[in-house]
This record gives C-alpha cells, structure tokens and sequence, in this order.
C-alpha cells in the first residue's frame, strides 16, 4: 500500500513538474542558471531587506510563482509557492522531498496533508484546484530575527 501511495505521488509530481530552482537548504549561487533551465523569469525582491534575501522565479505562461529566500550566509531557508499547479517538490524542496513522501505515506493521502512539524523541517500546504499555496522552512536556517510566517 505505500509503495503505492510513493508511485502514485511520484507520477502525479512527474506531471506537474515546471521548473528546476535552488533547493532548500541549497545554495543562493545556483537560483539563476535554474531560473534558465526552467525557462522562468528571475527578480530579486525586496532589495532593501537586510534580514535576508528573497528571489522570486514566475512562469508566466503557467500563472505559476516561486519565492526563495536566503539567510545571509546564501542558504536557501525558505521555499513558498502559490499558482494553478504544484511546482516540481522533489526539486523544490530538494532533500527535504523525503521527508514529505514519508509524512505523505503515513498519512494516507498526500492530498490531504496539509503540514509537517518536524525539529528541522516544517511544511504547510493549502489549495483546491487551480489554486495551490504552500511554503517550506528549515528552523536551523532561518535567521534569529526573521519570523518563519514570513515565507509566503
């Protein structure tokens, strides 16, 4: 029945894949050649902000929008994402994706898990169709004076 549940995830992901961008917890050095290979536009936004850095990469034929956000040290700390469909997780929140599979195993339907509260990894996920929200963060990145609600 996981193993199931794990192709079934897979597949679905497979199919929404849109973009290829820095992972979680990865490096802010990589965000523009993946803003290329994902064919996305790449602007850095608030860049007055001296708490941390936020890149956001949108796929306008797709509506689609991804936000990154990077402590000082250029660790991506935070992923959030909002659009019609799901970017490519497995990508998007890099190797941190397991831990959502298994979270999503556990609880039956991936579709129905709505978060993950683990010491070093919190998830929250929301939307219906054509609408999908969500956001990620490692609490060991996140800047001290940086509020996690802040990734949206």
């Amino acid at each position: 029945m996981r193993l199931t549940i794990t192709l079934m995830l897979l597949i679905a992901l497979a199919g929404n894949s849109v973009l290829a961008c820095a992972a979680l917890g990865g490096d802010e050095s990589t965000i523009p050649k993946d803003a290329s290979i994902g064919r996305m536009e790449l602007r850095a936004v608030a860049p007055g902000e001296t708490r941390f850095r936020m890149h956001e990469l949108r796929d306008a034929a797709r509506n689609l929008r991804v936000r990154e956000y990077v402590n000082p040290d250029g660790k991506v700390f935070g992923v959030a994402w909002d659009g019609p469909t799901k970017p490519d997780l497995s990508q998007l929140l890099g190797p941190y994706f397991t831990r959502y599979m298994d979270a999503a195993a556990g609880h039956g339907m991936a579709r129905q898990l709505r978060r993950i509260d683990q010491p070093d990894f919190v998830l929250r996920v929301s939307g219906h169709m054509r609408h999908f929200t969500g956001s990620a963060w490692v609490p060991s990145l996140v800047p001290a004076d940086v509020d996690p609600a802040e990734v949206k």
